[in-house]
């Protein structure tokens, strides 16, 4: 037997409904108050950029609590995706570890103040529904197949299969081979 480790970044919206249940307030709604709120303040300063949320936890007239409850939903939205995709796919792979787990919401957003579409975008990157996983699993696979560049592939497509109904968009932005660390010492 051999082992394949795949190294992979997804990209997965949760839900509203899979949220209700965890949240009081609506990622949605805080990503349109935040939005609303740093565009004006970027546009009084003329920045000429959105900032990161991060910026405004040292902007005295940005409502702080607003930072806070973003913050909250993060990390809750942050847990049930990760539990998710835990449940879902350890069945598949042998094993499946978390490299690192972020909100992209507190990210520097991808758009600028004279975009004519920008505080409808600024509202979608400033929601905190949506996470970017590293991943690193692994698949046992038999000597004599010969999968090797395929089990990249064989891993994206199972990514897709397990949690494309869960999630609202599911995204794989990479993935690659990852040599057996056993092996390279």
């Amino acid at each position: 037997m051999q082992v394949d480790h795949i190294s992979l970044v997804l990209r997965l919206t949760v839900p509203e409904e899979l949220m209700q249940r965890h949240l009081q307030s609506s990622p949605v709604k805080t990503g349109e108050e935040l939005a609303s709120v740093i565009d004006q303040y970027s546009r009084e300063h003329k920045l000429g950029y959105y900032p990161a949320i991060e910026f405004f936890k040292q902007v005295p007239e940005i409502d702080q609590g607003l930072i806070e409850k973003a913050e909250q939903i993060a990390w809750t939205v942050s847990k049930v995706a990760r539990e998710e995709v835990q449940s879902r796919l350890r069945p598949i792979f042998s094993s499946v570890k978390f490299q690192s787990v972020q909100t992209e919401a507190f990210a520097l957003p991808p758009v600028r103040p004279n975009h004519p579409s920008s505080l409808e975008q600024l509202e979608n990157h400033y929601t905190p529904d949506t996470v970017r996983l590293e991943l690193l699993v692994s698949m046992l696979r038999k000597d004599n197949d010969q999968r090797g560049g395929a089990a990249e592939t064989y891993a994206r497509k199972m990514i897709y299969r397990w949690l494309r109904g869960i999630f609202e968009n599911v995204d794989v932005t990479a993935s690659a081979s990852v040599p057996d660390q056993d092996s390279a010492s």
